[in-house]
């Protein structure tokens, strides 16, 4: 997607260019150092032909991947309208479903922000992204460039921490449910303010770096302006420890110690064996303690979005780290994962309303009225 996670699609275009510069750069050198020879003031103007079979093929083979992947533009918009459709469309029903509700809990709270958070995800990076697919160059001004570039990694940033905020959120229900009832809703307010704080913070380094640029063969985008390519891989790994890596540990340390606690809480319904006058005995059972079925079925539910939002964005943050560092090799098997994997987040967001409506039978009756 078009985040500050880096495009794959403007990643390739740079892999393609550098490889043909890097062979022509090849071949003027060779043909230079031949017409300096006999004569080191002057230059011979006789035009001078390429001998280096080797690495015009190699320029060859670079112009074909380009072509090969440009090849996929139609699947990929194809694939992009749907997921906008099913991402603007599905969570402006959770809205509207989560609006409706007469009395509304914590949980509902944690919803409206995330279905927030998807819904502006597909009206600015997914529509964003069709856009400059279709345009093929970034057509409006630099200052839209960076503003659109930061509120994308907001965005990025804001989806993730609205799941961990769920998570601690969860963890006080659960854990100490006690302390928990004293000032939950503050409480709640006061962890998606943190979030969306956060996101804004770290995304300013997005209206620095990201700008509208001319690239070698032409073609104007939005994108970064370094000094070196090699300044992608220490930025790139930090965006990726911020965005996923560092907020899925906490995300994993905090649901094990609340499925830890709801598999000790449910032996609490012991049994209490009483030795009656007659000589028998009389069972009962202990029901202290234990956990509310809405609250069990509100840990599966946020168990479920945050398994999609690992099966989502873990094969995208890998895939990227590991082509960084140059480890995946330059096939076309590379480049069909690629095309599938760029799609993998936005298909998060239209996944987020489908679970909700699972989960939810609020949802559901929004359709039958």
């Amino acid at each position: 997607m078009s985040t500050d996670v880096q495009d794959l699609r403007l990643r390739s275009i740079r892999a393609v260019q550098k490889g043909a510069e890097r062979a022509m750069q090849g071949s003027v050198t060779t043909a230079s150092s031949r017409s300096l020879n006999g004569s080191s003031r002057i230059l011979d103007s006789t035009p001078v032909t390429c001998t280096e079979t080797e690495t015009f093929s190699e320029v060859l083979e670079e112009e074909e991947w380009e072509s090969f992947y440009y090849s996929f533009k139609t699947e990929q918009l194809v694939t992009l309208w749907v997921l906008f459709v099913i991402t603007v469309v599905g969570n402006a029903l959770v809205l509207f479903s989560t609006w409706r509700r007469k009395r509304k809990s914590r949980m509902t709270f944690f919803v409206t922000q995330l279905a927030v958070t998807d819904c502006f995800t597909g009206l600015i990076n997914i529509l964003t992204d069709i856009i400059w697919r279709i345009t093929g160059d970034f057509m409006a001004p630099d200052l839209v460039c960076r503003i659109v570039r930061y509120l994308q990694v907001v965005l990025l940033y804001a989806s993730t921490y609205v799941l961990v905020s769920l998570s601690i959120d969860r963890y006080h229900a659960i854990v100490h449910p006690m302390k928990f009832l004293q000032g939950a809703e503050r409480q709640a307010k006061f962890l998606i303010v943190i979030s969306w704080g956060l996101s804004f913070l770290f995304s300013i380094p997005t209206l620095i770096i990201f700008g509208k640029r001319e690239l070698s063969n032409g073609e104007v985008q939005c994108w970064a302006a370094w000094p070196d390519e090699s300044y992608w891989i220490p930025y790139m790994t930090t965006v990726a420890f911020l965005v996923y890596f560092i907020p899925l540990i906490i995300i994993s340390v905090i649901y094990f110690i609340v499925i830890r606690t709801i598999w000790a809480k449910s032996k609490a319904n012991a049994v209490v064996v009483s030795n009656c006058s007659d000589g028998k005995f009389s069972a009962s059972f202990n029901r202290r303690g234990l956990i509310s079925k809405a609250k069990i079925k509100a840990v599966k539910y946020s168990v479920t979005v945050i398994l999609a939002f690992v099966l989502c964005w873990s094969p995208y943050f890998l895939f990227d780290i590991l082509d960084n560092f140059s480890v995946l090799p330059e096939t076309k098997e590379r480049f069909y994962a690629a095309v599938i994997i760029q799609n993998l987040p936005a298909l998060n967001s239209a996944m987020n309303p489908i679970i909700y409506c699972i989960f939810s039978d609020a949802l559901c009756r929004t359709f039958r009225y």
